[in-house]
């Protein structure tokens, strides 16, 4: 769309134009090929018989009594026409106005008002109170801002966990096959006993330091235990011996697609992480019980005397 064009001119006029003047005022000379005119504060008038390419001024007045073969897009002031103008006539703040010999090949809109005499043409649209903003997209981006944070975040701690503990990861995934009504039982009894001892401590005063702490490292917990939740769906798709950082790929792409997703998000980033630091506990219990096959330590044996004889320790 051509008003999309012209934003797009007003946006990068001083980066496409370096010989852009903070005033343009008088005509240019003839012979010379037409110029863009970028001013930031003051006025562009186009005299009768010269030729210029976009016009483009961020604060100041345009006077178009010759040819513009480009947009002319003000964004604060008024645009008056009443030679040619070959692309778009935009004004973000202040009042078009087009005379009888006023030819426009593109649009005119004006977020206040388009006055055109009688005998004025407009190749395109023309329209008056048109809103200038960029709310729309910038509230859809907001709203993708979370989900890919929280991706990216994941993403992050998912391939530091995997370098600085692989051998966590793999009991931690073991934990959650093997597990999963425990894992989920861990999970929840820390979602609810980390907030209400935090509550303890800072109502108790003498507490309030460690209180605000338990706090503070609910996110962290959080974000630990989406991670591994993300190992794990990964890992159960992805077996071993298959790369861990392959596995963790897999799960975290599933979880990356279902952020993206309103109401399923919300539901994911609730549940997904009580389950993933409960199976994070569950393989932490199981390492301090030797793998639950033995106790701690190994049970000591003594050797018979006969071999303690030939070994020279009797």
């Amino acid at each position: 769309m051509r008003l999309h064009r012209a934003l797009l001119v007003s946006a990068f006029a001083v980066l496409i134009s370096p010989g852009a003047a903070l005033a343009q005022d008088a005509p240019e000379p003839p012979g010379i090929a037409a110029e863009d005119q970028i001013v930031f504060a003051g006025s562009v008038t186009v005299p009768r018989g010269q030729r210029v390419g976009e016009v483009v001024v961020f604060s100041g007045r345009v006077t178009v009594n010759g040819v513009v073969t480009g947009d002319v897009v003000v964004l604060e002031g008024t645009v008056t026409v009443t030679g040619q103008v070959n692309g778009s006539v935009i004004a973000a703040d202040g009042v078009v106005t087009l005379a009888e010999s006023a030819r426009v090949g593109g649009d005119v809109f004006s977020s206040d008002s388009v006055l055109a005499r009688p005998g004025a043409k407009v190749g395109g649209e023309s329209r008056s109170g048109v809103r200038f903003s960029f709310e729309g997209p910038l509230v859809a981006l907001g709203k993708l801002l979370g989900p890919i944070a929280v991706s990216v975040s994941v993403l992050l701690a998912g391939l530091a966990l995997l370098f600085l503990a692989p051998r966590a990861a793999d009991a931690t995934a073991e934990a959650m096959a093997s597990a999963p009504l425990a894992s989920v039982a861990w999970g929840l009894l820390v979602v609810i006993a980390v907030p209400v001892a935090a509550v303890a401590l800072v109502i108790s005063v003498l507490g309030l330091p460690l209180g605000l702490a338990l706090f503070l490292s609910l996110g962290l917990w959080w974000l630990v235990g989406l991670t591994w939740a993300a190992w794990c769906a990964g890992r159960g798709l992805v077996r071993a011996p298959r790369g861990r950082v392959k596995a963790f790929l897999a799960g975290w792409a599933i979880l990356a697609a279902i952020g993206l997703v309103p109401i399923l998000n919300a539901a994911l980033w609730t549940l997904a992480p009580p389950l993933g630091v409960g199976a994070m506990l569950v393989a932490a219990w199981r390492s301090r019980q030797g793998g639950g096959r033995r106790g701690r330590h190994r049970a000591r044996t003594r050797a018979s005397t006969d071999d303690a004889i030939e070994a020279g320790i009797a």
